[in-house]
């Protein structure tokens, strides 16, 4: 494995790791991570009061001098993919009126910590999601 890859991977897995302790703050209940279903896999699968919510975790190393949004690199593919597995989980559930949402977690890393952690509830039905 490239060493770049590694370090990708790596910033990715402290991301998830920090939008876990930061969601579980915030009472969510976390029901999976790296959640493999045959149309997606899912980030971080949770609970939110009544909602189930699948959270997409994008994470950028922080840098001063660049604006940068870590869920610019959120692909339309990566968002027909999480319809799909909405849709999987509806059969699954036996519910078509399964209650879900979708939030996406901006994570900014430092070195070590995260420099800022940025949550949207709704994110793709207000910004991004037209079923």
């Amino acid at each position: 494995m490239k060493k770049t890859s590694a370090a990708h991977i790596r910033l990715g897995r402290l991301g998830e790791e920090a939008a876990v302790r930061y969601l579980r703050g915030k009472g969510f209940e976390i029901l999976g991570r790296n959640v493999a279903l045959k149309s997606a896999e899912i980030d971080i699968f949770a609970r939110d009061g009544a909602s189930f919510v699948l959270v997409e975790v994008k994470t950028l190393r922080y840098r001063q001098e660049f604006e940068q949004r870590p869920g610019a690199h959120y692909t339309e593919e990566q968002r027909r993919r999480q319809r799909r597995a909405v849709s999987e989980l509806q059969r699954k559930f036996s519910d078509a009126d399964f209650p879900f949402r979708h939030d996406l977690v901006e994570v900014f890393m430092g070195r070590i910590f995260p420099v800022s952690i940025r949550h949207h509830t709704d994110y793709y039905k207000y910004k991004h999601f037209s079923a």
